[in-house]
């Protein structure tokens, strides 16, 4: 009987506490928006108006999270966030799974399920298949790269240079 209790015990408690994911982070809510640290990067800094903190432990979908940040825009119907999957299938004619993403040049490395990004911030989103690589063109692995260019003062200069043969920029559209 005791080693049947055990394995009961042993069972619940594995059912229960080992499913979370427990990160040292703080959920983050843009206009009652459930969005990730990571996308944080891409808000400016003066459409914010308000930040309020709640330091309850909450779980969203199976993970821990140590408190909550809800932050207030100035303009709550400015942003139109959609997920990583929504790019690829909006902006681009990509069928297959094996995706890597890019935002700006730097690579997306938290979970591709949470990362969520203005739609309004979308400048335009180049592609890149891993054919174009001389070290993977024999791979049997293929993949895309999406790089999400967003409206920075960098990528909208660079949308109005004229490049002749590759060469430096000599004028601006």
């Amino acid at each position: 009987m005791k080693p049947l209790l055990t394995l009961l015990l042993l069972f619940i408690t594995t059912l229960f506490f080992g499913q979370n994911n427990k990160t040292k982070e703080a959920a983050m809510f843009l206009d009652s928006t459930f969005i990730s640290a990571e996308s944080m990067k891409y808000i400016d800094p003066n459409g914010i108006e308000s930040i309020n903190i709640i330091k309850n432990d909450t779980i969203i979908d199976s993970n821990h999270y140590v408190g909550q940040i809800h932050i207030t825009s100035k303009n709550p119907k400015k942003y139109t966030f959609i997920s990583l999957e929504q790019v690829k299938s909006e902006f681009t004619k990509i069928k297959s799974n094996d995706v890597i993403y890019m935002v700006n040049g730097a690579f997306i490395k938290e979970n591709n399920e949470t990362f969520k990004i203005d739609k309004n911030y979308i400048l335009k989103v180049e592609i890149t298949n891993s054919n174009e690589f001389y070290n993977f063109r024999n791979s049997p692995t293929q993949f895309d790269i999406i790089n999400i260019l967003g409206k920075t003062k960098e990528n909208l200069d660079n949308e109005n240079k004229i490049l002749l043969r590759g060469y430096n920029a000599i004028g601006s559209k």
